[in-house]
C-alpha cells in the first residue's frame, strides 16, 4: 500500500515558494494600523473587539497579528509551515513593547496541540483555499473546537474563477474545485464556501474586498462560533 505523504512533503513545492517570498520580504512591523482596505480593517476591527486571544493560521510574517495588536489584543498564536515566514514573524514580535507573540512552523498538527476553547479569535486569511480540501476542513475543525464560545473567526479567499478564467489561464484540474495555479486553489462558489461554514459557524457578514494593484475581489467572511446542541 502506498504511504500517504506528510503535510510538509505535501505542500513542500508551496513551502520553497513562501520561504522564497519571506526571504526576500525581511522583518518590518506594520506602521499603522489601517491596511488600505477599509473593509479588511472593520473586519479586525470587529474581531479583535472585547477580545484579548487571537489564533492565526497561515500567519505569514504574523502582519495580521501585529495589527490585532494594535487594536488592544495582548496573547497571540501565529502557525505556518514557512520556516522562514515564522523566523521574519518571530523577528518582528521582539519589536513589540505590549502583548506576547507565539509563532510555530507548522500544519494543522499545531492547532491539535491547543486546548479546547482557549482562544478568543481566530483568523484564516488566504490559506483555506489553498489546502487540500480535506486538510482545510480538518483546519475549520481545529479551529472550532479551540475557539471559546462565541468565539469569532475572519476568513479571507481567493476570488471565485470561472470557467472561462480557467481556460484563459491554463489552470490545472486536480479534481474536482481542486486546481493547480502554481499553487494549490480549492474554488469553491460563494455558495459552497456558505454551505461549509454554516455547518459551525453563524455568518455574520460576507463582503468582497476589491484590491485595484492585484485587479481582483477577494471574499471574506465574519464567523462566530454556533454551539452544537
Amino acid at each position: 500500500r502506498k504511504e500517504e505523504k506528510s503535510v510538509d512533503s505535501k505542500y513542500e513545492e508551496c513551502i520553497r515558494l513562501w520561504d522564497d517570498i519571506f526571504q526576500k520580504a525581511g522583518s518590518k512591523l506594520p506602521e499603522k494600523i489601517e491596511t488600505g482596505s477599509e473593509e479588511f480593517d472593520r473586519g479586525l476591527q470587529w474581531l479583535t473587539k472585547d477580545v484579548q486571544s487571537v489564533i492565526d493560521f497561515g500567519c505569514g510574517t504574523g502582519t495580521a497579528l501585529f495589527l490585532c495588536n494594535k487594536y488592544g489584543t495582548q496573547m497571540h498564536i501565529g502557525i505556518d509551515l514557512s520556516a522562514q515566514a515564522i523566523k521574519n514573524a518571530a523577528d518582528k514580535a521582539k519589536m513589540v513593547k505590549t502583548g506576547n507573540f507565539d509563532f510555530l512552523c507548522g500544519g494543522v498538527e499545531k492547532l491539535k496541540q491547543i486546548q479546547s476553547e482557549t482562544i478568543e479569535a481566530a483568523i484564516l486569511s488566504n490559506i483555506m483555499d489553498n489546502l487540500y480540501p480535506d486538510d482545510a476542513i480538518c483546519v475549520l475543525e481545529e479551529i472550532y473546537r479551540i475557539l471559546k464560545k462565541d468565539g469569532k473567526l475572519l476568513v479571507k479567499l481567493n476570488p471565485f474563477i470561472t470557467a472561462e478564467q480557467i481556460e484563459e489561464y491554463g489552470l490545472k484540474r486536480i479534481a474536482g474545485n481542486l486546481f493547480d495555479d502554481g499553487m494549490l486553489l480549492w474554488n469553491n462558489t460563494k455558495e459552497e464556501w456558505d454551505d461549509i461554514f454554516a455547518l459551525k459557524y453563524s455568518i455574520t457578514s460576507y463582503e468582497e474586498i476589491y484590491y485595484e494593484g492585484y485587479e481582483q475581489s477577494q471574499r471574506m467572511y465574519l464567523l462566530t462560533k454556533r454551539m452544537e446542541t
